[in-house]
């Protein structure tokens, strides 16, 4: 029986950091990073994040970016509000395609 290698593995969603202001920009792009360069579909949990400005947007919308072009697909198991808003006010919704809000009809 042939092993199964750790890109076939599942892996457990990334849950994002509630602050994800410009301190902590750094350390997410290297996090990412390390998933593109692991290979395999991405879960992005971002529940728990309650700040979140222009530099962490711009690693996450430059991570979207590199997973599309190396035909990595990326899903979403969470958004918190603050994230929605800060990917919405930037116009960022088509490069980070978070998934549909969920509301009441």
């Amino acid at each position: 029986m042939a092993k199964k290698s750790s890109k076939d593995a599942p892996r457990d969603p990334l849950a994002l950091d509630a602050d994800l202001r410009i301190a902590a920009a750094p350390a997410l792009r290297d996090t990412l990073l390390a998933v593109l360069a692991a290979g395999g579909p991405v879960e992005l949990d971002g529940t728990a994040v309650a700040q979140v400005d222009t530099a962490a947007l711009q690693v996450l919308a430059a991570f979207s970016r590199d997973a599309r072009a190396a035909g990595l697909p990326v899903a979403w198991t969470g958004v918190s509000d603050s994230l929605r808003r800060g990917v919405s006010v930037l116009g960022l919704d088509a490069l980070i395609e978070l998934p549909a809000h969920a509301g009441v009809n």
